[in-house]
């Protein structure tokens, strides 16, 4: 009886809850949100009973503050909307159309199924770059050790033996010299450096500066732009869908990309000239920063009075597009770090080396 006892107080039946929030938890509850609300739950016992069996204690703690806002009157919403960390711009313009329209559990659906959609996308490129950035590191702190503990050691040795270095043996003496004296300075002035970057990042003229000089770029700027369309695409396709008004959907376009402020101002610009009775195409045409199948099939759309549908076939074209930009940069990049380190590696033995062979044969 004490072992079945032991089991049953250890038995993995619930898996231990932590205090990270990801988006796997937030899919988790929008998941199971859709389905209580389809079988005819009050949405107000539907966020309760997600809140007790979430595994995310932050996502726990946001649901009983919004289950609070709830019973005080408030609307999901703009109960949700107090928690960005949690629920994107265009989760929240969602939700708020199935609260107006009464179709709360078929939007619920389809924001599961675009949650699902955003984690697959994110995994994929975690896994791509996952070898490049351990390579990398493996690289970084292999040449730094060598220098730091192995270089100086020989760098006594022929300071004893009084014998003169070759450039090559000299120069990776300087380095390792170089790095033993500074190495603790540098580490704090790269540490220092990447953290005034970020603030500076971090300020709307920062992100305005940086995305747009990324932006020009070969590669990083493909794939910053493919990617921007790939979210205008699937996002206005998802709101349209749900039965969002053009120019609603081009004030939540405006959070969902507000993280670059150029084509948040772009649509900000497009919102103005279809207020004006200007067509979406050619209003995106005139920014100069969509792509020309955007605004093709956006035309299209709009012609055939379509442009959900014609968005929702667009999207999944741009994030393959996206991920083979990705797989690429990926795999140029694993043999010309192995390449850097096998050849950083080389250069240090042979320095190494290369006096000793002079004093062996100084000594015949």
């Amino acid at each position: 009886m004490a072992f079945d006892e032991w089991v049953m107080a250890n038995a993995r039946v619930a898996t231990r809850p932590r205090k990270r929030l990801g988006i796997d938890d937030v899919l988790a509850f929008f998941q199971q949100l859709a389905t209580l609300v389809a079988a005819g739950t009050p949405l107000l016992q539907a966020i309760q009973t997600g809140a007790e069996q979430t595994e995310s204690l932050r996502l726990r703690q946001i649901l009983h503050e919004i289950a609070g806002r709830l019973s005080a009157g408030s609307s999901l919403h703009t109960a949700a909307a107090n928690y960005p960390e949690a629920f994107e711009y265009s989760w929240i313009e969602m939700i708020r159309t199935g609260e107006i329209t009464g179709r709360m559990s078929e939007v619920l659906r389809e924001l599961s199924a675009q949650v699902q959609e955003a984690r697959e996308a994110r995994r994929r490129v975690r896994a791509a770059m996952f070898y490049p950035a351990v390579l990398l590191c493996v690289a970084t702190l292999a040449i730094a050790a060598m220098l730091r503990f192995v270089v100086p050691t020989f760098d006594r040795m022929f300071k004893e033996m009084g014998a003169p270095l070759p450039e090559i043996t000299q120069f990776v003496v300087n380095a390792s010299r170089f790095v033993v004296s500074y190495g603790l300075y540098i580490a704090v002035g790269l540490g220092l450096l990447g953290f005034a970057f970020q603030r500076y990042f971090a300020t709307e003229d920062g992100r305005r500066r940086v995305l747009g000089i990324v932006m020009v770029l070969p590669t990083a700027g493909d794939l910053l732009v493919q990617s921007t369309m790939y979210r205008f695409a699937s996002n206005i396709a998802l709101l349209l869908k749900s039965g969002v008004p053009m120019l609603e959907t081009l004030d939540t376009l405006k959070g969902v990309l507000g993280f670059n402020p150029i084509y948040r101002d772009a649509i900000e610009q497009a919102r103005r000239r279809v207020a004006a009775g200007q067509s979406l195409a050619s209003a995106l045409e005139e920014s100069g920063l969509f792509t020309a199948m955007i605004i093709n099939m956006v035309r299209t759309g709009e012609e055939s009075g379509q442009l959900a549908a014609v968005m929702e076939r667009v999207a999944p074209y741009y994030r393959e597009k996206v991920e083979s930009l990705i797989a690429k940069v990926s795999k140029s990049l694993e043999p010309l770090i192995v390449v850097g380190m096998g050849a950083m590696i080389a250069v240090m033995m042979l320095s190494i080396y290369l006096p000793m062979f002079n004093m062996s044969g100084n000594i015949r």
